[in-house]
């Protein structure tokens, strides 16, 4: 009986919402501002109130893309959002690896400071939550058998 009640616990404990914000590295972020910097700052007197605006709303959109992924947890659905309404699901129970990566392949994931997830068969993606080890524990709450390979210890 008290088994019983211990699973029921964890699947309400499962259903709730958890959202891992994405860690913004300055390593990707600064290019940016600085390219688009340069950019507006060369062309600032040579343009059109119009071709600065649509500048800045061009800078301000990649700004905004940085910082609008986020990764959420729910029951055991693991969905990435980036630029707030694009959205990939994954089962957690269908992941089978995380390991810490440095891959600079583009991702929904604006740091160097990633986690590449294999899940399925052959599917994979790089993330790089805020709090990469309290997301790892809570992946291996939902699926325990998911194999994690870190190169360091450090958040």
């Amino acid at each position: 009986m008290q088994e019983k009640r211990q699973r029921n616990n964890l699947k309400e404990d499962n259903s709730q919402t958890v959202v891992y914000p994405a860690r913004v590295g300055l390593e990707l972020l600064l290019p940016v501002i600085l390219i688009f910097g340069f950019i507006i700052v060369n062309t600032f007197g040579s343009s059109s109130v119009s071709e600065l605006i649509i500048q800045f709303t061009i800078l301000f959109l990649i700004i905004g893309i940085f910082f609008s992924i986020s990764y959420k947890i729910t029951g055991d659905v693991l969905t990435i959002t980036s630029f707030f309404f694009f959205n990939q699901n994954i089962l957690v129970t269908d992941i089978t690896k995380v390991v810490e990566s440095y891959n600079p392949l583009s991702s929904p994931a604006p740091s160097m400071r990633r986690l590449e997830i294999y899940y399925g068969k052959f599917g994979g993606t790089i993330i790089s939550p805020k709090d990469k080890l309290k997301f790892i524990e809570h992946l291996k709450q939902i699926s325990p058998t998911i194999q994690v390979e870190l190169k360091d210890k450090m958040k």
